[in-house]
């Protein structure tokens, strides 16, 4: 069990405990870099993402700990372009 305590760019601190030191870590990248928020008029929660060159993801959860888990889930996502795809006509007519 890691018990971690991070500084938050707005002011103020966020702590937590992981199962392991690489859980902690990515749960402090999604202290830092993203925010949850009730929005009284829809009851909902607003989850917001600042990814790298100011990127933005963001959306909408029904709860608290579900908007986080799209935190991290936003934190954690492979690179666009990184998947390799085969190319397409590879298909042949069986014999017959």
């Amino acid at each position: 069990m890691a018990f971690w305590m991070t500084a938050l760019p707005g002011g103020g601190f966020a702590m937590g405990e992981a199962p392991d030191e690489a859980a902690a870590r990515r749960m402090i990248e999604s202290q830092q870099r993203g925010s949850v928020t009730f929005h009284e008029r829809t009851g909902r929660y607003r989850w917001t993402v600042v990814l790298d060159h100011g990127k933005t993801s963001h959306g909408w959860a029904d709860t608290r700990d579900e908007a986080w888990w799209f935190v991290a889930e936003a934190l954690n996502r492979p690179h666009r372009g990184t998947r390799r795809v085969r190319p397409r006509g590879l298909w042949q007519r069986p014999p017959d």
